[in-house]
């Protein structure tokens, strides 16, 4: 499914800060191979802060600012362009909000992955629209085994998207066990 350089994922704002929390979205999606972009709606109007501590131990909203990654060509922003884009968007609107409805209709015309971590967003767009999704935390493990990140590192990303983004994957997902290993001492 995963692998063909040809493969566009488009993050939906769930999984824009998720990432973006770990402190290294660049070069999660930079070891991967797909192509990967993000809504122009959801960019300019839901994925707009992560949490960060501060030195002194406060908690202090973060900016998300993917401004160099547009730049530098590592994440692409499209938007809905055609009359059956906009139809299908407003279908998705009567069941989900608009970043994940805008993040689907887009990914159901251009036949992109929906990165989502949304449980709801990911049964809609898997069986209702017959889109193929994954998550946050499957990109991170794909990440992890690609760059052959240190279990360091890679625990330090997981507690990042937990403290910054409030992730927490639950008990049913497939990758809890690896979530678990990963950010235990």
């Amino acid at each position: 499914m995963f692998g063909s350089s040809r493969e566009s994922i488009i993050l939906d704002a769930s999984t824009l800060l998720n990432l973006y929390a770990t402190a290294k979205l660049p070069e999660i999606i930079s070891a991967l191979p797909e192509k990967f972009l993000v809504a122009d709606y959801v960019s300019e109007h839901e994925a707009l802060y992560t949490r960060r501590k501060g030195t002194d131990g406060t908690e202090n909203r973060e900016a998300v600012d993917i401004k160099p990654l547009l730049s530098a060509g590592v994440l692409s922003e499209v938007r809905l362009n055609d009359e059956e884009e906009q139809k299908t968007f407003i279908d998705l609107a009567a069941e989900l909000d608009d970043g994940e409805a805008v993040t689907i209709a887009l990914a159901f015309h251009r036949q992109y992955t929906v990165a989502t971590d949304d449980a709801k967003a990911r049964r809609v767009a898997s069986s209702g629209w017959n889109t193929r999704t994954t998550s946050a935390l499957e990109l991170m493990k794909r990440w992890s085994e690609r760059a052959q990140a240190q279990r360091e590192q890679v625990r330090a990303a997981l507690l990042g998207m937990w403290s910054g983004a409030s992730y927490r994957p639950g008990e049913k997902d497939p990758l809890y066990g690896w979530w678990q290993d990963m950010v235990s001492e």
